[in-house]
């Protein structure tokens, strides 16, 4: 087995451990800032977060500049980004899901449901699950705007976290018991795992991570990892309410809500419904590790720009002398996919196109090589 497939396959086993190993919370905007429910993130590092006890949705850009990005909503819930930019909405109370253009017009996006919560699109199509909360569904909403049933009945229980595994697998976390369900057939699901909460809630919203699931525990102001095998710790918050940063096992949350996994920095993003207040957790280990080398001092691999992407993105790299390299890109199982560089080039900085038209939605890895020197990053591609 290559060392690339091993390290990849040791991907979700680096968070095994304690939250104490390492994680901290920090609070980056806020308190009273309005944005109290779901969260997330374009390519750009634009943080997008509903305001669900007021209107609108705000978003807040990488140097921390927070603006209105639309307004006029009953309860903004759920929210999620197509491949073109446009925001997806749901107006929970307001019985509607809206697109949001990058040009700023905001379109009703199929017929009136009742209490739209969750939404995620698949990752290998176009195609939006939408949760009703009040109605125990889940639908699939179509680029045209047509709704057609998925889900519905027990075990569902007030539906509203939504997240895709490496494997395509959907999970759903329940508002209201605190049930985690996968999705194992087109009519049926199995319990994982189940929260504990309190009357006044027990999961906010779900988010997945290098091989485990995070949900937010909104009753009971902590924040849970669960392994694809229901394996269930306690993340992060000791269970009492407040506004207190430092290590993950120490920190408190007041009814944490929204959550967000940052692929790219290896971070969770956490909205505070009782404080509006937007928290992060760093210091996720992400199980990479290998037994190259650094690469020489003056090289450099960077992010890829932009990420996620679709179908395209941009991969920059600095030599600080002459050398032989090699920068190739590996999916999940450790399979080449693409060869973007393999010879002699020279001193300088370069950048090569990487273009994902012909592999599915994913996570992928890439990986520059020069004599028994390495570094690998991870980039995201979403359609």
């Amino acid at each position: 087995m290559n060392k690339l497939k091993m390290m990849i396959m040791a991907l979700g086993l680096g968070l095994g451990a304690s939250a104490a190993l390492g994680q901290t919370v920090s609070t980056l905007w806020g308190p009273n800032i309005n944005i109290d429910d779901c969260l997330t993130m374009d390519g750009q590092g634009n943080l997008y977060g509903s305001h669900y006890n007021g209107s609108a949705v705000y978003k807040i850009t990488p140097s921390g500049e927070r603006t209105v990005y639309m307004g006029g909503f009953t309860t903004p819930n759920g929210l999620a980004l197509d491949g073109s930019g446009n925001l997806f909405v749901a107006d929970n109370r307001g019985n509607q899901v809206y697109r949001v253009t990058p040009d700023s017009q905001k379109i009703a996006f199929g017929p009136r449901i009742t209490s739209p919560s969750g939404l995620i699109f698949d990752p290998h199509s176009d195609t939006l699950y939408v949760t009703t909360y009040t109605t125990n569904t889940i639908l699939k909403l179509s680029p045209d705007g047509v709704y057609t049933p998925f889900l519905s009945g027990a075990p569902l229980n007030g539906p509203v976290g939504l997240a895709w595994d490496d494997q395509h697998n959907l999970y759903i976390a329940n508002f209201n018991a605190g049930e985690i369900l996968r999705v194992v057939a087109p009519d049926s699901l199995v319990e994982i795992a189940r929260i504990p909460g309190t009357s006044f809630g027990a999961n906010g919203f779900l988010a997945y991570l290098d091989g485990n699931l995070y949900t937010t525990g909104i009753g009971v102001h902590r924040i849970y990892r669960i392994g694809l095998d229901g394996n269930t710790t306690v993340f992060a918050g000791t269970g009492e309410a407040g506004l207190t940063d430092g290590p993950a096992d120490s920190a408190r949350f007041n009814r944490p809500n929204g959550i967000y996994a940052d692929a790219v920095n290896h971070r969770l993003l956490i909205s505070d419904y009782g404080t509006r207040t937007i928290r992060e957790i760093s210091g996720i280990a992400t199980g990479i590790h290998g037994d190259a080398r650094p690469l020489p001092q003056g090289y450099r691999l960077q992010q890829n720009f932009p990420n996620p992407f679709n179908p395209e993105t941009v991969i920059r790299y600095h030599l600080s002398q002459n050398a032989r390299v090699s920068l190739r890109v590996f999916d999940l199982s450790g399979r080449e996919v693409a060869v973007l560089a393999d010879g002699e080039q020279g001193a300088g900085e370069h950048a090569v196109r990487f273009d994902g038209s012909a592999v599915a939605s994913g996570v992928y890895f890439y990986r520059l090589e020069s004599g028994a020197s390495a570094e690998t990053r991870k980039m995201v591609l979403l359609r």
